[in-house]
């Protein structure tokens, strides 16, 4: 994998991380046309994914400074900040399903079998039902600060869906906060909140294997192209899904999941005759 190639996984990675989309699916699949070939190295690739998303990671920490810092105050002076202690509260709760179940699945989310094509739209499939739902059912009265522990750990036992390739983190949990009657742009506020434990514990977890393998897909110049460019396409992607959930649907993402699980059968269906 060359560093253009790199960087332009990193973009798809980036922009594909917060937008309801799927990320892995979308940037195993660039990885299939750059020639990476993940299914010949889940391992590595599986590492390769999770450790560039700190670069997502490092983006949501910058654009959420100011909640990630309020959040702090409430760990160390506890009642003296409470909205930020409430909301280290629920941030902490909703990781506890995939904190708890994540790493028993690993040896399934590093196989071969997740980055069939097949399977990724089967989850793109699946997850447009629970956004459809969600659109259906969402009444949108409720703000991020009317969040509770128990709305966290629902949402975070959705999120677990997302180790899944083509179910889509911020996807899951949006439609999971929808359901509880969370406002769309509020449900997104927590979604990528949500997020900075999940990614930085896969990529931290990860790092060591890509380490030792890093030479399967590339060099650290590669790595280091893909990790810079996630971080500024995550920073837009959070940015402009914050402004459009202000007056659009999720329906469009939906639309557009739909149509690209569509041509992954067809795909897979005509490469198999």
């Amino acid at each position: 994998m060359g560093l253009w190639e790199a960087v332009a996984i990193g973009i798809v990675q980036g922009v594909t991380e917060f937008l309801p989309i799927s990320s892995t699916a979308h940037v195993t699949l660039m990885g299939m046309l750059v020639g990476a070939n993940p299914q010949a190295v889940p391992q590595q690739w599986t590492a390769f994914l999770a450790t560039i998303q700190l670069g997502s990671l490092a983006a949501v920490l910058w654009y959420f400074r100011s909640d990630v810092l309020s959040m702090t105050k409430g760990a160390v002076t506890g009642g003296v900040d409470e909205d930020g202690r409430r909301l280290l509260v629920c941030v902490v709760a909703g990781s506890i399903p995939i904190g708890a179940l994540g790493l028993a699945l690993r040896p399934l989310v590093e196989s071969s079998l997740t980055k069939d094509p097949l399977l990724i739209a089967g989850a793109l499939v699946g997850v447009s039902g629970l956004m459809a739902l969600a659109e259906w059912a969402n009444r949108g009265q409720r703000t991020l600060a009317q969040i509770r522990w128990r709305d966290a750990l629902l949402i975070g036992a959705a999120q677990v869906l997302a180790l899944m390739p083509g179910s889509s983190r911020s996807g899951t949990t949006i439609a999971a906060a929808m359901l509880l009657g969370i406002a769309r742009r509020d449900a997104a506020h927590f979604s990528f909140l949500l997020s900075i434990p999940a990614i930085a514990a896969s990529g931290l977890l990860e790092l060591n294997t890509l380490l030792l393998k890093l030479s399967a897909l590339g060099s650290w110049h590669t790595f280091t192209a893909s990790f810079g460019a996630a971080f500024l396409s995550s920073y837009a992607a959070i940015s402009f899904l914050l402004r459009y959930l202000r007056t659009h649907t999720l329906w469009v993402f939906i639309v557009y999941r739909l149509a690209l699980a569509g041509a992954l059968a067809l795909g897979y269906g005509l490469s198999h005759q």
